[in-house]
């Protein structure tokens, strides 16, 4: 995700900045081209200066309502109550003009015989018809000009070009649906008018040129970066230059024959189409999801309006509402830097929104002495379209700036935004790590605790096994005893007292290896409790011992050898426990030993511990049997007749260890065993009871 992070915006760096760059070299090479237009056109001077209709040549007018007078007409009616007036100007009569008349007297050229030329603007005139009286005949002749008339009728000049015969009078009828307007120049010769021309298309080559590659880069960025605001942009300035295409007479002198009207409404529908895309960039720039619904929805409106008043154009009654393209781009560029001004003072995108106020202020302040020319206001002895068209690239160039700059604030935003989006996944990277390896440890843990428990479990199974074993053959040998003694008692009873002794003996021996079990066992559950502690006190130690040397004397097979005279009167213990060691040793003696003498001695060692010995007479155990013999349930050399359960050694060792001593054993094969009980004295703990 990181990687894919970093391609994505070096990439949507690369795009950036290779379109920036395109706009600076297109605005550069506009600028170097317009300078080197301007250079040529001062450095190449004419043979002669031409003369402007109006200004330098005295021109009349003449206003036709009806436009159905003709040459002889005008000439002949002038005493009639129709009236020539003088113009210091060019002709600028603003909309609703359908036919104006013009008359001028053609100067005679300085040298030569040579016939001048009067070149004519705009080009978007529906017609122009220039009459000159022909001297042999006296008719007056027409030449035709204008986007009404097919291209095979006129000049191949996107302008109106005349040929002029010097020192006689020329009219003029002018009549188009657009603004009524006509500027001319005479030219006294045609090198003069070939420079001229020269000059004009080389303008407008530069002009268009600059203007297509700006658009080229425009609508790349709307290609690569897919924003309404650049879309909006690109159709704005591909607008513009159409318009201005059109304006200047490129879709009459191209068109086919059969549209030649259609050159003349292209500049109405152009005109409108203007309008609404600077209402629709107006609204993607400042308005779109923004808290100015209000103003959304106005520009939206206005919108719809100008498209709808495109249908006015080949309807006929363009002029009539012609003001409302005019109207709109004023109002909406009021509207612009307003907008531009409110979001500069709240400190949003500063720098953008300045680029913004200064294209709609450009575009405000230059569209009003437009505005005003076109409507007949003012006259200009400029070319006022040229600075219409200057002024609409001008403002493209500015939008595109802005557009562009607020992509890189855009894109810096989203580096920052990148950059702690990174921060915060690498933080939740390095938690969601601690958190794994936390969580594995704890599964370790559980894995560790499960397997401990299984194996606690495993060993518990066994223990049980093979308690129930043992339960099963120690309980049943005893039993079986006091069982065979009682029944012969019962079927066989003799008199004799030594044989119902002997019996008795029998039944005791066998009750009292089951409470030595029995004891085994519960002791074993009592040193494996938590809260387990020893009961100390002085016991006799010859009552202990006699009691644990019982089990001997109820064995017809073993004799008993006891030895006392060295051991302690009293010994402070758990006497409960130690009784129950004791007859673990005197019983594994008896069990174990076939037959021969039992030895049991006491006596206080050199370390202070009482020291008490059980010896047997037996088979003795090897080295491997005596290192295991203490383990719970090991049962030593285990033959038919004499099985254990392996509980009662493990119970003595734990009940010395408990007193701070031990249980030993040493053995030789053949030679009988020894195990050695020794005890630490304990302390009586003093209790106060409350």
């Amino acid at each position: 995700m990181h990687n894919y992070s970093q391609i994505l915006t070096s990439q949507t760096s690369h795009h950036i900045s290779c379109v920036t760059k395109s706009l600076l070299w297109f605005l550069c090479g506009m600028l170097l081209f317009a300078q080197g237009a301007l250079a040529r056109t001062t450095q190449e001077p004419a043979p002669l200066r031409a003369m402007s209709l109006g200004w330098d040549i005295p021109l009349q007018r003449l206003d036709d309502p009806t436009g159905l007078l003709t040459v002889d007409d005008v000439l002949t009616q002038q005493d009639a109550g129709i009236r020539w007036h003088t113009m210091e100007h060019n002709l600028n009569a603003g909309y609703n003009s359908p036919v104006v008349w013009l008359r001028f007297k053609v100067p005679q050229p300085t040298s030569g015989n040579e016939p001048v030329w009067l070149l004519g603007d705009p080009p978007f005139l529906d017609s122009v018809v220039l009459y000159q009286e022909d001297e042999a005949t006296g008719v007056w002749l027409a030449q035709r000009s204008g986007d009404h008339v097919p291209a095979r009728f006129k000049p191949a000049l996107r302008q109106h070009l005349f040929k002029l015969e010097t020192g006689k009078w020329a009219l003029l009828r002018i009549q188009t649906t657009s603004a009524m307007q006509f500027w001319g120049d005479i030219f006294p010769t045609s090198q003069t008018l070939g420079a001229q021309l020269a000059a004009n298309e080389i303008t407008m080559g530069l002009y268009f040129g600059t203007t297509t590659a700006l658009l080229l880069a425009i609508w790349a960025a709307a290609g690569i970066f897919r924003t309404y605001n650049l879309y909006a942009l690109a159709a704005l300035g591909t607008f513009s230059a159409i318009h201005v295409f059109n304006v200047r007479g490129y879709a009459n002198l191209w068109m086919p024959e059969s549209w030649t009207v259609w050159s003349s409404h292209a500049v109405g529908i152009g005109a409108f189409g203007m309008a609404a895309t600077v209402a629709w960039q107006i609204r993607e720039q400042l308005t779109r999801d923004t808290q100015y619904l209000r103003t959304d929805r106005a520009l939206l409106v206005l919108i719809a309006i100008n498209v709808l008043g495109i249908v006015s154009v080949p309807l006929g009654f363009y002029g009539t509402v012609a003001w409302v393209n005019l109207a709109s781009l004023v109002g909406s560029d009021i509207v612009a830097a307003t907008l531009c001004l409110i979001a500069i003072r709240k400190r949003q995108r500063r720098t953008q929104h300045a680029l913004l106020l200064t294209a709609y202020l450009a575009h405000l302040v230059g569209s009003m002495p437009t505005t005003a020319v076109l409507i007949g206001l003012i006259h200009w002895k400029l070319d006022i379209t040229s600075i219409w068209q200057f002024q609409t690239f001008i403002f493209t160039a500015l939008i595109a700036g802005a557009v562009f700059v607020g992509l890189v604030l855009r894109f810096r935003q989203s580096e920052k935004s990148k950059d702690k989006a990174i921060a915060s996944l690498a933080r939740s990277e390095h938690e969601l790590e601690d958190k794994i390896e936390q969580r594995t440890r704890e599964l370790s843990l559980a894995q560790i605790r499960l397997k401990h428990a299984l194996e606690s479990e495993r060993e518990l199974r066994c223990e049980q096994r093979q308690f129930f074993q043992m339960i099963s053959h120690e309980f049943r040998t005893p039993l079986a005893v006091v069982d065979s003694a009682a029944a012969e008692q019962q079927s066989f009873p003799s008199s004799e007292l030594s044989t119902q002794t002997d019996r008795a003996k029998q039944i005791r021996r066998a009750c009292r290896r089951l409470s030595s079990l029995v004891d085994s066992c519960l002791i074993s559950e009592r040193l494996d409790s938590a809260g387990f502690a020893l009961h100390v006190a002085p016991a006799n130690v010859s009552a202990m011992l006699e009691h644990a040397a019982q089990l001997v004397h109820w064995s017809p097979r073993h004799r008993l050898h006891l030895f006392m005279e060295s051991a302690p009167t009293e010994w402070v213990c758990d006497e409960t426990l130690v009784r129950i060691a004791l007859s673990n040793l005197v019983d594994n003696a008896v069990k174990h030993a076939s037959e021969g003498g039992i030895f049991v001695a006491a006596r206080k060692n050199e370390a202070g511990l009482l020291e008490i010995s059980v010896a047997d007479e037996g088979s003795g155990m090897s080295l491997e049997v005596m290192s295991r013999i203490f383990q719970q349930f090991e049962q030593g050399n285990r033959t038919d007749q004499n099985k254990g359960f392996g509980l009662g050694l493990w119970v003595s060792r734990r009940v010395a260890r408990l007193h701070g001593g031990d249980v030993t054993v040493e053995s030789q094969q053949g030679h009988g065993a020894c195990f050695t009980l020794t005890l630490a004295p304990q302390r009586i703990s003093t209790r106060v009871g409350t």
